[in-house]
């Protein structure tokens, strides 16, 4: 019965709701255990695939006409943010683990393969700050790179990647 399915998993439940009104396409067979803080602006969109994961609270922003793409089967664990914007994709493939304490800032395209995962507090930046001498850092532009990350790698713990990088199939 559908009250039992409530009584058993609220927060499924709800944040489901929640997520379709915001206008996210959540794929089937989420189990969202944990609280998703959301704040998409402009044309921003978010899809998930099958299955997907969040044992605890996240944050996840976009702007502009970014996009997140979540395959299926993917976690992301606790205190991960997943920021795009500018005409950016995030895209994240299948059976893809995201650890806690994740950074993905996909200012440009941002493209993780499947069956990759992420140990704590991985960073990933597609932009950096402007570094003209004279010029305080927060008046300046910054410049934008995509990241591609192969299909399964192993990111350690503290790993900083950074804009234009590509790193290849089943590296650790």
């Amino acid at each position: 019965r559908s009250c039992d399915l409530w009584a058993r998993y609220p927060r499924v439940m709800f944040n489901a709701w929640y997520f379709k009104r915001r206008g996210i396409d959540l794929g089937p067979y989420a189990w969202i255990s944990g609280w998703i803080d959301l704040a998409l602006a402009g044309r921003a969109t978010v899809s998930t695939g099958t299955g997907l994961f969040v044992p605890r609270t996240i944050e996840v922003r976009g702007n502009d006409d970014g996009r997140i793409v979540i395959g299926d089967h993917v976690t992301v664990d606790s205190g991960a943010r997943l920021a795009v914007a500018n005409k950016a994709t995030l895209q994240v493939g299948d059976n893809v683990g995201i650890g806690p304490y994740n950074i993905l800032n996909a200012f440009d395209d941002l493209s993780i393969g499947k069956d990759t995962m992420f140990g704590p507090f991985v960073n990933i930046n597609c932009a950096d700050h402007g570094i003209e001498p004279g010029t305080p850092m927060r008046l300046q532009y910054g410049t934008y790179g995509p990241v591609t990350i192969g299909e399964d790698c192993w990111l350690g713990a503290g790993v900083i990647v950074t804009k234009g990088v590509s790193i290849g199939d089943g590296a650790v």
